[in-house]
């Protein structure tokens, strides 16, 4: 059934308090810069060389493609790009918490874009296969591949971030990860990977960088491999739900442009793919529950945690009235006696093959 008992509320009845949430934001960018002198220390503290052996040990696979000789200078310029809300002074560590909350709530989206990164779909998908995501945060799409998969047909996955929070919970997780920025895999040889996925955070590069992150898949990419760029297309409900619910009620702000099917096309064309295509998926929350009471409220916790809506954290009403205004939220009845709430996002998502 449409889930429509509760009426969307007013601006005036979801509006947070202005200067709460200014100074929240201050604070975190404050607390963001004392945070980034420490960095590079935290991440190595043996050296890198004894970072890279470690690397190894978790994957000799996906070691393959990583290139030994890091520049120093390559660390300098990515201290400079990590200002951004994952870390746990911002949203990182609820973003964690909804992942612990339910790692399949996304996965119907995650598996699309898995079946897209071969030619022969999520068939072909086993270990040998060398994938890069290039916007991993803490390795979510390796291990909702993993947890369905299983470990023989599971790609080994090198999973990059900027965020040295996010790469440390990979590691600490077991996942073989580099701290590294989706505009300069600098860690990664040329024609080395068999994949690359750019997802669930891609707006977050700059429109001026776009065109160098997406050359940069194409530089690690081998001839023939498949580059996926996945993002919530300009105008779209997701789009908007970002501006007028994240932006306004999160712990950081969220002002980020959006992708339009041309911009991406544009993209793989001047970065001289081929068989490019640009298709518009279904990528929904889904969640279930002995009860729709249940269903719902793990709906509307997953949803708070996710995005850092600490505004909203004790107003479940709202949140739940909110996805519905936004999205369609639907609650029904499963042939096991259990109750699923879903939330339909659709998604952009752009494919290429490297020449």
């Amino acid at each position: 059934m449409k889930y429509g008992a509760l009426k969307a509320p007013t601006a005036a009845t979801v509006s947070p308090r202005p200067v709460s949430v200014n100074s929240t934001k201050n604070r975190f960018y404050r607390s963001t810069r004392r945070h980034l002198i420490t960095m590079e220390n935290a991440m190595f503290p043996n050296s890198i060389d004894s970072h890279l052996s470690q690397l190894e040990k978790i994957n000799p696979v996906a070691f393959k493609a990583i290139e030994r000789r890091i520049a120093r200078e390559s660390f300098d310029c990515l201290a400079k790009l990590s200002r951004n809300e994952f870390t746990p002074e911002g949203r990182g560590s609820d973003y964690l918490d909804s992942i612990q909350l339910s790692l399949l709530a996304r996965s119907e989206g995650v598996m699309d874009l898995l079946g897209k990164m071969h030619p022969n779909g999520r068939d072909g998908l086993c270990s040998s296969l060398i994938f890069c995501d290039l916007l991993a945060g803490d390795g979510y799409v390796n291990k909702v591949a993993h947890q369905l998969l299983g470990e023989a047909r599971c790609p080994s996955f090198i999973n990059s971030d900027v965020s040295q929070f996010m790469v440390d919970r990979c590691i600490r997780d077991g996942l073989f990860a580099t701290w590294q920025g989706a505009t300069d895999p600098f860690w990664i040889k040329d024609g080395s990977v068999d994949g690359v996925l750019m997802a669930y955070g891609t707006h977050h590069i700059p429109r001026a960088e776009r065109a160098t992150a997406v050359r940069a898949a194409a530089r690690i990419l081998r001839p023939g491999g498949i580059f996926v760029l996945h993002d919530f297309e300009e105008g779209s409900p997701t789009a908007r739900w970002f501006a007028d619910v994240v932006s306004t009620h999160s712990v950081t702000p969220h002002d980020y442009p959006h992708f339009t099917a041309g911009e991406v096309l544009d993209l793989f064309a001047a970065a001289q793919f081929d068989d490019v295509t640009v298709q518009r998926i279904t990528d929904p929350f889904v969640f279930h529950g002995g009860d729709e009471e249940s269903a719902l409220q793990l709906l509307a916790e997953y949803v708070v945690k996710m995005y850092g809506l600490e505004q909203l954290r004790n107003h479940t009403q709202r949140v739940l009235a909110l996805l519905d205004e936004y999205f369609g939220l639907v609650v029904t009845q499963t042939s096991h006696d259990e109750f699923e709430a879903r939330i339909a996002r659709n998604a952009l998502v752009g494919s290429g093959r490297r020449v």
